[in-house]
């Protein structure tokens, strides 16, 4: 058993043993995740032999991996508990499921990701002689499935997008969640299953939320049921930084008048053990909803560094970080303890080989483009990880449930139990399937191949299978073809991309969020790219808070931030100057270390 009391502050440990259903409010660094990861632990401690689920419901991927192998590294057995994102969730547990309840899925399908949903709408826009950006095009649903978008032109070309959609047994991201809001409105007995299923949910980034997501979980709660199920929402209102795809971060009240069966109550997390109190004030005056938040770590009580310059010009920006990190490095902070961000990819793609030819003998966490997508939603990308990655004895359970979810998707894909392998067998024939060749394209296609034959599968006969690998494939193909991507197609390209990470990290803002690091470096601190010049004119100021929230607060102890001259930015096709994030000034308190 785990000592709960000793491994967590008095906060956590209040919130861990409550079986209450919560809306946890918690400020960056206040251990959010760790309280999330000892909360699912302490239940399957305190019904060992319960077979209900234990969910929870991550904003991406890479948390859900995250709270997978930090539970197991606890010592407890993850049989019981399922994480992933709110589209894996209705995949796994509704569409799969259920889908004899929708003619639409009778055929089968795969997912449309959003470089297929940008190819299909550009080329729609374009043949419809309109001048729209697709990303201005809204093709999410309310919760009552009605479509967002009001614009009628727009909504024609929505129109004609799902028919493509249709045409190609696809299912684009919002088309997951409105089918899966369909049936379990239309099917009170799916909605019960699923509750009778699981004993918790855990929503994590709940401020990042869409209706319609809220409106599925509702879904399940509100069941005629005797079981109740137990539901814990964990986040922070200042970092709702995905209010453009429909993110909110709803009130304690509106939360209770929505669920029928659960009386919801607040709880907080306030004590920073993240940051120095420097830091910590330098963040507050970015809050929409202010609190005080006390630094209670290491660190409170060091000065560190913060540090803005808005004269420098943008072709200078690589030497003077560079200078920054090389700095760093000499006063003792790891390379993976430091991270350099920016509002957007096209700021940092560029920026990242200009960064690395300077410091080649630092070692980089960047974002380069992996030959193979990440899409743990595909059952191929799944076969793939395991046999580019070898066995880790500190990742077993987890490497079992990965084997688990593949044998389960094949029986289903198949509509017979075509495997009756255990995970422990199927990994011995993964193994074994293995077909050792320098090029990495060949080694995925040629193992895949011999790893079916084996099991007696012919990809070709059954449609749902042959769909997903020719989707995989495709989209395998087009990045090791994409000259910007400059992959090399070579065994080590494929096997880096389940590597751990480690070096400098560079990345965007939004997508840092929920990490930490001694040194924070951001750049592009200009209007035009933060805010973003497509928020609404009324919603920019608050936008921009957040995202400096969300960037301040990962910081430890020292913060760089740039806004260099020289950048421009377009609106209604017309290109204008940019000028420093105003919001910045907004805390007249500061005292920059220049």
């Amino acid at each position: 058993m785990i000592d709960y009391k000793n491994m967590l502050n008095d906060e956590q440990y209040n919130i861990c043993i409550d079986q209450s259903d919560l809306l946890v409010k918690a400020c960056p660094g206040s251990g959010k995740t760790r309280t999330i990861i000892y909360k699912l632990a302490h239940n399957v401690e305190l019904n060992p032999y319960s077979v209900r689920k234990l969910v929870a419901i991550t904003y991406t991927n890479r948390a859900a991996e995250e709270i997978n192998e930090r539970i197991e590294a606890l010592g407890i057995d993850t049989e019981r508990i399922w994480a992933g994102t709110i589209h894996q969730f209705c995949l796994e547990w509704i569409l799969r499921r259920f889908k004899v309840y929708k003619s639409s899925l009778s055929r089968g399908f795969t997912i449309a990701d959003e470089r297929k949903k940008q190819r299909y709408l550009e080329e729609i826009i374009q043949l419809s002689g309109q001048r729209f950006y697709w990303e201005d095009i809204k093709t999410g649903y309310t919760r009552e499935l009605k479509l967002i978008e009001t614009d009628k032109t727009k909504r024609t070309i929505i129109k004609k997008y799902h028919q493509v959609l249709v045409e190609n047994t696809e299912l684009d991201f919002e088309l997951i969640l409105a089918l899966s809001h369909s049936i379990l409105q239309d099917s009170p007995l799916a909605a019960q299953y699923i509750k009778d299923a699981i004993e918790m949910i855990c929503i994590d980034e709940y401020q990042d939320t869409q209706d319609l997501q809220y409106a599925i979980i509702e879904d399940i709660s509100n069941a005629d049921s005797k079981k109740h199920i137990q539901i814990n929402f964990f986040g922070d209102p200042n970092q709702a930084i995905y209010g453009t795809l429909g993110g909110i971060a709803k009130t304690l009240d509106e939360i209770n008048d929505e669920f029928n069966f659960n009386d919801f109550k607040e709880r907080s997390l306030i004590g920073c053990y993240r940051s120095t109190q420097r830091i910590v004030d330098f963040y507050s005056p970015f809050m929409v909803e202010p609190y005080d938040i006390v630094a209670r770590g290491k660190v409170k009580n060091e000065k560190g560094i913060i540090c803005y310059q808005k004269d420098i010009l943008f072709s200078d920006i690589y030497d003077e970080i560079a200078k920054i990190i090389i700095l760093n490095i000499k006063q003792g902070v790891k390379e993976k303890d430091i991270c350099v961000l920016a509002p957007s990819w096209w700021l940092l793609y560029p920026f990242s080989s200009e960064l690395q030819s300077r410091l080649p003998d630092i070692k980089f966490d960047a974002p380069d483009i992996t030959p193979i997508k990440r899409d743990p939603m595909n059952l191929f990308y799944n076969i793939s990880r395991l046999l580019l990655t070898e066995p880790n004895v500190k990742k077993f359970g987890y490497r079992r449930k990965i084997e688990a979810d593949i044998i389960s998707k094949i029986n289903g894909e198949v509509n017979f139990n075509a495997i009756t392998l255990t995970e422990l067998d199927f990994l011995n024939l993964v193994n074994n399937s293995k077909k050792i060749n320098d090029k990495g394209s060949l080694f995925i296609i040629n193992s895949i191949k011999c790893l079916f034959e084996t099991m007696k599968l012919n990809i070709e006969e059954h449609e749902n299978l042959k769909i997903q690998y020719e989707d995989f494939i495709e989209k395998m193909n087009y990045r090791l073809g994409e000259p910007r991507f400059c992959l090399v197609d070579n065994i080590d390209t494929f096997r880096k991309m389940f590597k751990e990470k480690e070096g400098v990290l560079i990345s965007t803002c939004h997508s840092v969020k929920g990490e930490e690091y001694e040194t924070v470096i951001a750049f592009g601190l200009l209007f035009g790219k933060l805010p973003n010049i497509k928020i609404a004119k009324n919603k920019r100021d608050e936008e921009a808070k957040k995202l400096l929230y969300v960037i301040a607060s990962r910081a430890k102890k020292n913060i760089y931030f740039f806004s260099e001259k020289g950048r421009t930015y377009c609106e209604n096709w017309d290109t204008y100057d940019c000028y420093p994030t105003k919001q910045l000034f907004y805390n007249k308190n500061v005292i920059y270390d220049n």
